[in-house]
């Protein structure tokens, strides 16, 4: 990858293959009046014009939306229209119209240039208070207000006592802000369609191409078989490809129109347009303390900008967050009030951590201001709380149940290594050179690893073995660890071990990959396919050594004979499996196996992160300079791996806490389309140090004992970072400054404080 040796997606042009470029509403919210597309259907180079009247008449439907769980949205959560293509009225910025083909993209796009529409501007709600206000209009027509869900859950009557009796009432509001994916490579696909067989091909960078092909097929009317999806490598997603776009769709129904291979890319700035966003949500609530800082009972309202319309996977966050807002601690009662709100701006999808993060910020930023307004110490009134390791398991008033973990042994290990008696002679080291230093803590707890995974083992007659993975990297390193893995359990070479992953014709079942599930549900079901492997390997082992399957015992890749000089490697076994004379019919013919896994619970990744950072006095700049993690992600796999989700999390939620925010106007145009307006985290930007050790006790909720830990950063970064900036400012007060912490926020911080100090 790093030599440029990859295959992405547009990396890839097939031999005749003609280039797709989409024309976009213009507007948040617009009435297409008219659509004249004479002078592109004309232009040199041009194949076909299609409209999303075109797209109405051919009969292929909707995207849809999977995501909305019974648990937390109920039953009565509303659907909405999905048309990849609109034909009369946009609902927000974006949305595709007109889809020029043509021979190359140059001559797509200038022909897309040619295309006139006539819009209406209507008014858009671009806010979550907008669409909330009374006598609002109805971002869908056929509802009566903005909201797809608003459900309570929890004990209410005891929360109300609960609070009637405390001692402390502590009140905050957060909101994160939207935010994008930013993937290294932006989306692509490329559609093909064999007339012949009635057959589609769709080449794409997804997480999960059999999610995909399954919705897809819905879209097309045709039984999954009549798909095909696979990806190549996949540079970056976090979510942002964890299904389907409708750009998915238009290029195979374009391929199926011309007869030809239809490719689309997205550049860049299109993406911000184009692409599902993230985060999005604002959350308000108290929570009730004896006098001790104890926690009595919390009472919260969440509210997700899910934008305009339900992508497959829009409401995961919605979903997440409420669940998740008790976080590590000991919360007797609680009462959850989760909306999700219609607006005229994209929808917003999945993004690493995906809820989780939502609520951790909000739970960690309230014990702050609790500590604060009881005057008890930020570590001390996390020990306070947190749940015991001998209370696990434990059942959370939202009724998740935390199976292990010792959630104080995290917190300890992290003030250790965080030396906090030295960040006095720190501080003062810090003023000399005009800085002013804070330090933040964040203890956190999320929920991974969830799904079914299938995973095969196949031996070729060459005696060679290929894992056939249902799971699908983009970019976590599943080459290496399932390499690893397998290597061991059967007793092979790294090397010499195929991989196989992506392609929906050479696996049969797959659940892709997202929320930190891969070494769990694939890692668990890989296991069970060398198992498998074994088992049958070592019946052929013992008809060809002429002995019983008790006879022999199975180490290092070689079956040897007890009490006696004879053995015989796997990879002998497996040629002799593809013997064309003389094997057994009873033993069948060749050596795989396949490994099925259920997730029947989830696990608990949980975790202590500590930071310390530095805020220049005259210009409001902030470089973070120690990031402690410690963290209980169950076994650990491949240290090196870890290490590096570790890093690339933390600088996620760097960036979150610290840069990134898609800002609109009031009319819902884009003011950050393009990374000279939307600031990512730099190399420059990262942590001086960052220290890493675990606390890790195995879950006994898969048979690896592995827990998932690819988003601990985006978790634990924001609220840690938070922490610190208010510690570095010396803010106090109910107020609590929002995501993102960028220069310009606190230099006005700063401005008021020297005019206070006037």
């Amino acid at each position: 990858m790093v030599s440029g040796q990859g295959c992405y997606t547009d990396d890839l042009t097939p031999g005749d293959c003609l280039h797709a470029v989409f024309v976009r509403a213009p507007h948040a919210h617009a009435r297409l009046v008219a659509i004249n597309t004479e002078f592109a259907m004309s232009a040199p180079g041009v194949v076909a014009v299609l409209t999303g009247t075109d797209y109405h008449k051919s009969g292929l439907g909707d995207l849809s939306c999977e995501s909305m769980t019974a648990r937390i949205a109920g039953a009565n959560w509303r659907r909405t229209p999905f048309p990849p293509m609109v034909a009369d009225t946009s609902l927000c910025l974006g949305e595709c119209v007109a889809m020029v083909i043509a021979t190359s993209r140059a001559l797509a796009q200038d022909a897309a240039d040619l295309i006139d529409v006539e819009w209406d501007p209507l008014p858009a709600i671009t806010t979550m208070e907008q669409a909330l206000a009374p006598g609002a209009i109805p971002v869908h027509a056929d509802h009566t207000d903005n909201l797809c869900f608003d459900v309570v859950h929890g004990d209410g009557a005891r929360v109300d006592d609960a609070f009637s009796a405390a001692a402390h009432v502590v009140h905050i509001r957060t909101v994160q802000p939207r935010i994008y994916a930013a993937p290294m490579e932006p989306r692509a696909a490329i559609g093909r369609y064999d007339q012949a067989e009635g057959r589609y091909e769709l080449v794409s960078s997804l997480q999960n191409p059999h999610s995909a092909r399954r919705l897809l097929a819905e879209v097309l009317g045709i039984p999954a078989a009549q798909l095909r999806v696979r990806t190549n490598d996949v540079g970056g997603s976090f979510g942002l490809k964890g299904r389907y776009y409708p750009e998915d769709v238009l290029v195979l129904w374009a391929a199926r129109v011309t007869g030809r291979p239809v490719k689309w890319r997205c550049d860049r700035s299109e993406g911000f347009v184009a692409d599902f966003h993230g985060r999005d949500q604002e959350a308000e609530g108290r929570i009730a303390m004896d006098a001790d800082g104890r926690i009595l009972a919390l009472d919260v309202v969440t509210r997700h900008n899910l934008g305009a319309r339900l992508g497959p996977a829009t409401g995961v966050s919605p979903n997440l967050t409420p669940r998740m807002l008790c976080g590590p601690y000991l919360i007797p009662a609680a009462r959850i009030q989760a909306q999700a709100v219609f607006t005229h701006l994209r929808p917003t999808t999945s993004y690493r951590g995906a809820g989780r993060p939502e609520a951790t910020y909000f739970i960690e930023r309230l014990l702050d201001r609790a500590a604060q307004v009881i005057g008890i110490d930020p570590v001390e009134i996390r020990r306070r709380n947190l749940i015991p390791a001998e209370a696990m398991p434990y059942r959370t008033a939202m009724g998740d149940e935390y199976d292990c973990g010792n959630l104080p042994a995290c917190l300890d290990r992290a003030i250790e290594l965080a030396d906090l008696p030295g960040l006095v002679v720190r501080r003062e080291n810090s003023a000399e050179r005009g800085r002013m230093r804070g330090w933040g803590i964040a203890t956190f707890i999320e929920v991974a690893s969830i799904s079914n995974e299938r995973m095969e083992v196949r031996f070729d007659p060459s005696g060679k073995a290929t894992i056939v993975a249902g799971t699908c990297a983009h970019g976590q390193g599943h080459e290496t660890v399932f390499r690893q893995m397998a290597g061991e359990w059967l007793g092979l070479p790294l090397g010499e071990i195929g991989f196989r992953q992506g392609d929906t014709d050479i696996v049969s079942y797959g659940g892709g990959t997202y929320a930190s599930r891969s070494i769990t549900a694939g890692g668990s079901a890989l296991q069970v396919a060398c198992e498998g492997i074994i088992a049958r390997a070592k019946r052929i082992a013992a008809w060809k050594l002429g002995c019983t399957e008790e006879d022999l015992d199975f180490a290092s890749g070689h079956f040897a004979r007890r009490n006696a000089n004879e053995s015989i490697t796997l990879e002998d076994v497996a040629k002799a499996a593809y013997a064309t004379f003389g094997f057994p019919a009873e033993f069948g013919a060749g050596l795989e196996a396949v490994g099925y896994y259920q997730t029947e619970r989830p696990n608990y990744p949980n975790g202590c992160h500590i930071v310390e950072l530095e805020i220049d006095r005259e210009t409001g700049e902030i470089s973070v300079d120690r990031y402690v993690a410690v963290d209980d992600v169950g076994r650990v796999v491949n240290p090196l791996l870890l290490e590096g989700q570790l890093h690339g999390s933390i600088m996620q939620g760097l960036g979150a806490a610290l840069q990134e925010r898609i800002q609109h106007d009031a009319e819902g145009q884009l003011l950050t389309a393009a990374f000279t307006e939307y600031a990512m985290p730099r190399a420059a930007h990262a942590p001086r140090t960052i220290i890493a050790d675990h606390a890790n006790i195995p879950t006994s909720t898969n048979p690896l004992g592995v827990k998932g830990g690819a988003e601990v950063g985006t978790i634990g970064a924001p609220p840690a970072i938070a922490s610190a900036v208010n510690d570095a400012l010396g803010l106090t007060g109910e107020s609590v400054i929002e995501m993102p912490f960028d220069q310009a926020t606190i230099l006005k911080i700063l401005k008021n404080q020297k005019g206070c100090l006037a």
